[in-house]
């Protein structure tokens, strides 16, 4: 079963603390819903590492779109996993 891992890098944005909440409401939608598994903030805002339940690399790649913050991520990397165990 594969599962797809999206690392993001995040620039600097001038109006964080207004676009948290909203980006946080997109992010619980989705683990809601069942298609994110995982989210996993890096060290002094740099960044998230997203663990996605959804298969569909172009669905993922689809998704990110969606969050508020991601026109402000310098390096988006989308990884597919084949999990083994």
């Amino acid at each position: 079963m594969n599962t797809i891992l999206v690392n993001t890098v995040l620039g600097k944005v001038e109006n964080l603390e207004e676009l948290l909440p909203h980006e946080f409401a997109v992010v619980e939608g989705w683990q809601k819903s069942g298609v994110l598994a995982h989210l996993f903030l890096k060290e002094a805002g740099t960044g998230a590492v997203l663990v996605f339940n959804e298969t569909d690399e172009a669905k993922v790649r689809e998704l990110i779109t969606q969050l508020p913050l991601h026109t402000h991520f310098e390096k988006t990397e989308i990884i597919v996993l084949d999990k083994k165990f």
